[in-house]
C-alpha cells in the first residue's frame, strides 16, 4: 500500500488546469498505447489537471491503497470543472481513501488463502484465477486488489507463471482459467502469446477469459496485432472470453467501441462487470443509461458487483438494497442481455452469490398456486403447480393472510382475475 509523503499542493483555476491538458494531450501521438503509458498522470500530478478539493489533497498525500495514476486519454473523458464527475472520483482518491476501518480486510475474499502457488487463486472446483501482471493503465480508487496491484513485489516472473501453469496441469478438474490482474492486456503482444500458448496446450483447460479494462481506460492497448495473437489461440481448443469494466455511460466513447469491435472481429464475446459505486453509478437512471450505451457498444451485461470490503472503501459502498432497487428499476426497461446479475462475493471466500428483487412471493398450497409480482406493472400473477408434482416442499410457503389480500385482483394465464 502507498504511504504518505509531504507535499505542499499549488491552487490552480479551472483555466489553468484546462490549459495544463491541451499542452498534455498534444504533446504525444494520441492514440499511441505506449505514449500513453508513458505519459500516465501520477498522484501528485493530478493537481495539475484537477482543482482539487481538500478531501481530494488528503486522499492523494494519505491513501491507505493502491498507487494513483490515469492516463491521458481516461483523464480527458473528465469534466475539470465538475467536482462530482464520475470519472474524476475513480481516478483521484478522497479523505475516505484514508481511513481503514474496522470492516474492512486488504484481502476481504481470503484469495491469499486460497492461493496455493503464487499469483493463482483456487476458489472454485472448476476454474483458477491467475494474477497475471501487478500493473494497469488506470489505478481505480475502487480496486479489490489494492494490496497487490501497482507493487512490484508482487510482479509475477516467468518462474512464476511457470508454476502456475503446472499446478493448473496437474489439476484435471480445471477447465476455466481467468486472466486478471493488475491487467493481463498490459503485457507486452509476446507475453500474451506465450500465456494464451501454454493455456492451449493444457488438454483440460478449454476456457480463458481475460479480466481487462484497457477497453475502457486505454481502447488504443486493443491494436490489430494484439487481436490476431488472441485469434491464433482462439480455436476448437480454447474458446477465449473478455470480461471488462464500464461503470459509467461516460466511459462509452467512440474509441472504447472501436477496440471491442476489434475484439469481436477476433471471435472474442465481451461482457462487462460493473461495480455499484456511492456517487457515481448508484442510481437507476444512471446504470440504465450505461447498460443502454453497453448494447450499443455491443456489450452484454454480466455482473454488477456490490463493492468488497477493502481498506478505504466506505466512500464507495451503498447500502444492500440499493443494488436490489436498480436491478428492479432496470426489469422492463431494456431487453434482458443489457440486464446485469447483481451479485456479492462473500467475504470470506465464499464465492459469488446473486441478489434480486422478491418478483417470487411464494407458494399457495391449497390452491396449489405460486404467486408472483411483474416487474413490469407491479400486478399480482398467478401459475399452477404441475398435478403431479411432488416438489410442493420446496417452495416457500404464501401465508392466507397474504393470499386473500392479493388472490382478487391476480392475473392467470387465462387472464382472469382468480375468483
Amino acid at each position: 500500500m502507498k504511504t504518505s509523503q509531504p507535499h505542499s499542493f499549488v491552487s490552480l483555476s479551472g483555466e489553468e488546469c484546462s490549459a495544463n491538458r491541451a499542452a498534455l494531450f498534444s504533446s504525444f501521438v494520441w492514440n499511441d498505447y505506449k505514449a500513453q503509458l508513458q505519459n500516465r498522470v501520477r498522484g501528485f500530478e493530478l493537481e495539475r489537471y484537477f482543482a482539487l478539493t481538500e478531501s481530494e489533497k488528503i486522499g492523494i498525500a494519505d491513501t491507505i491503497r493502491l498507487n494513483v495514476s490515469a492516463t491521458p486519454y481516461y483523464v480527458s473523458l473528465t469534466n475539470p470543472d465538475d467536482l462530482e464527475d464520475p470519472i474524476r472520483k475513480m481516478i483521484v482518491p478522497r479523505e475516505a481513501e484514508s481511513v481503514f476501518s474496522p470492516e474492512e480486510s486488504p484481502d476481504p475474499l481470503h484469495e491469499e488463502r486460497l492461493s496455493p502457488v503464487k499469483g493463482l487463486t483456487h476458489m472454485y472446483p472448476d476454474r483458477v484465477l491467475l494474477f497475471t501482471n501487478h500493473e494497469c493503465s488506470v489505478y481505480c480508487r475502487h480496486c479489490m486488489r489494492g494490496r497487490k496491484v501497482s507493487d512490484s513485489k508482487e510482479r509475477m516472473l516467468t518462474g512464476d507463471l511457470d508454476a502456475a501453469f503446472e499446478y493448473i496441469e496437474s489439476r484435471k478438474e480445471i477447465r476455466d482459467v481467468v486472466l486478471s490482474g493488475g491487467d493481463p492486456l498490459n503485457l507486452s503482444d509476446s507475453k500474451i502469446d506465450w500465456i494464451l500458448e501454454r493455456l492451449e496446450r493444457i488438454d483440460h483447460v478449454r476456457i480463458c477469459r481475460l479480466g481487462t479494462r484497457n477497453p475502457v481506460t486505454l481502447p488504443f492497448r486493443i491494436t490489430s496485432e494484439l487481436c490476431s495473437i488472441i485469434e491464433s489461440h482462439n480455436t476448437d481448443r480454447l474458446s477465449i472470453f473478455c470480461n471488462t469494466q464500464f461503470n459509467h455511460a461516460n466511459e462509452c466513447t467512440k474509441e472504447a467501441k472501436e477496440a471491442v469491435l476489434k475484439l469481436l472481429k477476433a471471435g472474442v464475446s465481451v461482457g462487462n462487470q460493473c461495480v455499484l459505486l456511492k456517487g457515481i453509478n448508484d442510481s437507476g437512471e444512471a446504470m440504465l443509461e450505461l447498460h443502454k450505451k453497453l448494447l450499443e457498444l455491443r456489450i452484454r451485461a454480466y455482473y454488477m458487483y456490490d463493492p468488497e470490503l477493502i481498506p478505504g472503501s466506505r466512500g464507495f459502498r451503498t447500502p444492500l438494497a440499493k443494488g436490489i432497487e436498480i436491478i428492479s428499476y432496470l426489469r422492463g426497461k431494456i431487453g434482458g442481455m443489457g440486464i446485469p446479475q447483481f451479485v456479492n462475493d462473500l467475504p470470506g471466500g465464499g464465492g459469488k452469490i446473486t441478489l434480486t428483487p422478491d418478483w417470487y412471493l411464494g407458494y399457495y398450497k391449497p390452491e396449489r398456486m405460486h404467486v408472483f409480482r411483474s416487474a413490469l406493472r407491479g400486478t399480482y400473477h398467478l401459475s399452477p403447480e404441475p398435478p403431479d408434482s411432488d416438489r410442493e416442499e420446496f417452495y416457500p410457503s404464501l401465508s392466507a393472510e397474504t393470499w386473500e389480500r392479493i388472490a382478487p385482483n391476480a392475473l392467470s394465464a387465462q387472464g382472469k382475475k382468480f375468483l
